[in-house]
């Protein structure tokens, strides 16, 4: 079988996958797996499917492990609106043309009153969202990638908790022309019952582009990227944009603006590199008084 039939095969099974999230209709829960990961991400408008160099593609786009050069390691904390909060750890690494990532991603609601009938509040509970994934992914050449994610899903709230798999499955292509295209299926599976009823998971589909170019003149790279994600579940789209400026490979300014989102849209951060470590930070506001967001990340690179 050569390499251009499999790459093929791959592309058809993605297809399929792709009907198969689109087919689902609702409402859906374990809001969470939506809420994105990674200060240089979020920064740039989670436009991020082609460019995800880093762990956060065990995320975004599994397919993107390849794009991973060397091991890596990504440590992100994330104050969210009314008292979230986000950790996330993941690691890459490559043997080969195969790359591998594992990923913990955890977001925790604190303190949240609890009552029985309109009056003083009874007490607090906690609510608690968790997904510990495993990702592969496999160059079938230099320009073509295919890639999965294997998920394990937990959920609490009060006294009550479930759990599930998912599977989020990804494609990423070279073109001659010095931009990367991908596609990913996100959130494919199920839920057991949490008290009565089961969660729906936000299935999605992520279809992007980036391009990088070096100028000279500023000793700089240029990076643009854009997605149109489509939550299936709620049948909604959002086209996503972002720009990064990498000063000397040490300085980074970046910028992003999504379509289609209720409370937000535009997105900024900067980033700084010495040596084998990265800190990045990003600042999300969020409109109708639910106030700011701000994200930090760690990345350690082991070149």
């Amino acid at each position: 079988m050569t390499r251009r039939t499999v790459r093929y095969i791959v592309l058809l099974l993605l297809a399929a996958l792709t009907e198969q999230a689109a087919a689902q209709t609702g409402s859906a829960g374990l809001q969470f797996l939506k809420l994105g990961v990674g200060a240089r991400a979020l920064a740039m408008g989670e436009a991020y499917s082609a460019i995800a160099t880093d762990p956060s593609a065990t995320y975004y786009n599994p397919a993107a492990l390849s794009l991973v050069t060397s091991p890596r390691i990504l440590l992100m904390h994330k104050e969210w609106i009314q008292g979230t909060r986000t950790e996330f750890i993941g690691a890459t690494s490559r043997t080969g043309d195969f790359s591998f990532g594992l990923s913990a991603n955890s977001t925790s609601v604190d303190n949240i009153e609890l009552r029985s009938v309109p009056g003083p509040a009874l007490g607090t509970f906690d609510a608690r969202n968790a997904s510990i994934g495993l990702s592969g992914s496999y160059a079938f050449s230099p320009e073509f990638s295919a890639g999965m994610t294997m998920k394990y899903l937990y959920e609490k709230i009060y006294v009550y908790d479930a759990s599930g798999l998912a599977f989020d499955f990804g494609g990423v292509y070279k073109t001659p022309w010095d931009v990367t295209l991908a596609l990913a299926v996100n959130n494919l599976g199920s839920l057991s019952e949490l008290d009565k009823e089961s969660s729906t998971l936000p299935a999605s589909i992520r279809g992007g582009a980036g391009y990088e170019r070096d100028l000279e003149q500023l000793d700089s790279r240029l990076t643009l990227s854009t997605d149109i994600v489509s939550f299936t579940v709620e049948q909604k789209s959002h086209v996503h944009v972002g720009a990064e400026l990498t000063y000397k490979e040490t300085f980074s300014a970046r910028a992003g603006y999504q379509t289609g989102y209720d409370a937000k849209s535009f997105s900024a951060g900067v980033g700084i590199r010495y040596d084998i470590v990265a800190l990045d930070y990003a600042y999300v506001p969020f409109q109708v008084d639910l106030g700011t967001t701000h994200t930090f990340s760690i990345g350690i690179n082991f070149e």
